[in-house]
């Protein structure tokens, strides 16, 4: 029968990548906790409106990337492009928006349908975090702060540097909006069709455009701080002085407006050049308008994103530990029980090792060159001698050493000691 593959786009993420997830993830866990956010989770199918609505019908995940089908009953359903809007969803509907300030983090699959490349595939992770209720600019700088620290963590240096910029609010964007719309409209002969039809309901959107033919054109579009509030200019003012204070570096970027409809005020990027086209790794910023448009009511909101498919490709396999593996083998059937009460033992024991009872199998030399393929570090040996003796016979495989050891204590105090 025909071999059955995987769809385009959508992942396999095999051993040796998930080990890789689950360190990047701890680590996450880790800071994220360190600083009070807690874990939610919720569903990965959400009503198509929650993303035209917060998102933007004129973006290019609603336009050209949405995983978008009925239900049997009609209902227009859609596999989450992005995280905030579910969350923010969450929150309402549960009423943690009335419980006072919430940080909270989730991570899982997001789903868009775009062309698969390098760091860019159809489902791909998410780490994120959100915060709720906040409305002064000190939590503009967890959040940036947050994301150095975690990069910092992953060794990641040089690699990886912080692009900011403020859109200002809602009332400034639409002043905003028209300057681009009479920018634009001079030069509707050059714009490509996805621009044409934003310069009509969202000129906004232009400036996010992919087409490498339009950027010496955006490059000479207005800025947008020249359209922001007093007020916003003040708090992004704040920001930069704090960060330079943080020892944060950053870089002014006046064309970054972020992909989505709902931001306001401050957004960012964490980017890299060891990426090629695909460089964004982290990308975030305010969203106090978002409550509102899905719902709810006004609420003040920032979060991020980080893409951890791409950031996987960052991060060297050599920061990661190393768990040490531990093969138990019973020389005859006979012992069979006393090998499982082993690796049972060991495993309560030993913190740091992965212990694999190889069962009925008993060809030592067949076992060896198992061993040896999976890298496995330590092999324990129960035979007859073993069992009159009461004592294990401990093989160190990279060093190719072999040591008779007296009782189950000297056993797991030689183990841990090489494991140093």
């Amino acid at each position: 029968m025909k071999k059955i593959s995987k769809l385009r786009g959508m992942q396999d993420i095999e051993p040796l990548q998930a080990k890789k997830y689950d360190f990047i993830e701890m680590e996450f866990n880790s800071i994220s906790k360190s600083y009070g956010y807690d874990e939610v989770r919720f569903p990965i199918l959400e009503n198509t409106e929650l993303f035209e609505r917060s998102v933007g019908d004129e973006s290019d995940i609603v336009n050209k990337e949405m995983f978008t089908f009925e239900s049997k009953s009609g209902k227009s359903m859609t596999m989450r492009p992005e995280g905030t809007a579910g969350s923010m969803r969450m929150a309402i509907e549960n009423g943690l928006l009335d419980s006072g300030q919430q940080r909270i983090s989730y991570k899982g699959p997001m789903f868009r349908y775009e062309r698969p490349q390098k760091g860019r595939s159809r489902q791909f992770q998410q780490l994120s975090l959100e915060a709720y209720g906040f409305d002064d600019y000190s939590i503009d700088l967890e959040i940036l702060e947050i994301c150095k620290e975690f990069f910092t963590k992953l060794s990641l240096g040089e690699k990886i540097f912080l692009e900011i910029n403020s859109i200002g609010t809602q009332k400034d964007q639409k002043i905003y909006s028209t300057k681009l719309k009479d920018y634009f409209s001079n030069f509707k002969k050059d714009l490509d069709e996805d621009s044409l039809k934003r310069l009509e309901k969202n000129p906004l959107r232009i400036l996010d455009s992919k087409n490498e033919k339009l950027f010496n054109l955006i490059e000479g579009a207005p800025k947008i701080y020249d359209s922001i509030s007093t007020k916003s200019k003040e708090n992004y003012s704040k920001i930069k002085d704090f960060l330079e204070k943080l020892q944060i570096k950053y870089i002014e970027n006046p064309f970054l407006v972020r992909g989505l409809d709902y931001y306001n005020d401050l957004v960012f990027e964490w980017k890299s050049n060891e990426l090629g086209s695909q460089d964004t790794v982290c990308g975030g910023g305010r969203y106090d308008s978002l409550s509102k448009i899905i719902g709810g009511r006004e609420t003040s909101a920032i979060g991020f994103s980080i893409g951890l498919d791409r950031l996987s490709l960052l991060v060297e396999d050599s920061i990661i530990p190393k768990q040490k593996s531990l093969m138990i083998i019973s020389l005859e059937d006979s012992y069979f029980l006393d090998a499982l009460k082993l690796a049972t033992s060991l495993r309560n024991k030993l913190n740091n090792f992965s212990v694999q009872f190889l069962g009925k199998e008993k060809n030592l030399k067949s076992l060896l060159k198992k061993a040896n393929k999976k890298n496995t570090d330590f092999m324990v040996i129960i035979g007859k001698k073993e069992i009159d003796s009461n004592s294990y016979t401990l093989k160190n495989l990279p060093k190719n050493l072999e040591l008779q050891v007296n009782g189950f204590e000297a056993l797991i105090n030689n183990l841990n000691e090489n494991i140093q």
